[in-house]
């Protein structure tokens, strides 16, 4: 369910993980696999700030034995497989936002109303690619630098409306000016190729 691509532009870009194993928590075209497909009910105000994330992809780590975590459930982000996992440029292009010191929650509290937290958004050619959830002063780029694909761009953590340490990533058209930053028109993604689906899995990359 999801698996085919939706009737948007799909654009392709590079693995941006380093070594690793990943999981897709949400991603593909239904909402019954993707949760942030909802967000394309514009009928629903709330959403309409968040438009650009429709076709987002979420990614958690596995670590020893498959696991994303260490126990169930539990509080301290160190526990999750994914912290701290170094994120790489996937294509080359501008840093056209960039935030790296709101803090790292607990699990499961969040920040609702900077839902993205620490973030990178990098425009490559005419779509801008989002990366939200990053953690506290790992972010390597400001607003205004290039970019070469595979340069490191921050480490993945728990800040912002994150459930618990995850990647967000999600491509969009640049907002218009004085609209919410991620109110773009959403795009779809390939990954390495793939249009990736809740339960895929994804090995990073040796950049």
């Amino acid at each position: 369910m999801g698996r085919s691509e939706p009737p948007v532009e799909v654009i392709d870009i590079e693995n941006p993980f380093g070594p690793g194993r990943y999981l897709v928590g949400n991603g593909g075209s239904n909402a019954v696999v993707n949760a942030h497909v909802k967000t394309l009910d514009a009928s629903i105000e709330r959403f309409r700030p968040w438009r650009g994330q429709s076709y987002a992809v979420d990614f958690f780590g596995l670590g020893p034995f498959g696991l994303r975590a260490k126990g169930w459930r539990p509080t301290e982000p160190s526990a999750y497989a994914i912290l701290g996992a170094a994120l790489h440029a996937p294509c080359a292009g501008e840093v056209v936002a960039a935030e790296g010191g709101m803090p790292d929650f607990l699990v499961p509290e969040q920040d609702q109303v900077n839902r993205l937290g620490n973030h990178v958004i990098l425009r490559c050619d005419d779509v801008e690619i989002v990366f939200a959830h990053l953690q506290k002063g790992s972010v390597r780029v400001s607003s205004g630098d290039s970019v070469a694909t595979g340069d490191r761009l921050g480490e993945i953590g728990n800040s912002g409306a994150s459930t618990e340490p995850h990647l967000h990533i999600h491509a969009q058209r640049p907002a218009p000016a004085g609209a919410p930053p991620i109110s773009g028109e959403p795009l779809a993604l390939r990954i390495d190729g793939r249009f990736l689906v809740r339960g895929d899995r994804l090995t990073g990359h040796n950049w």
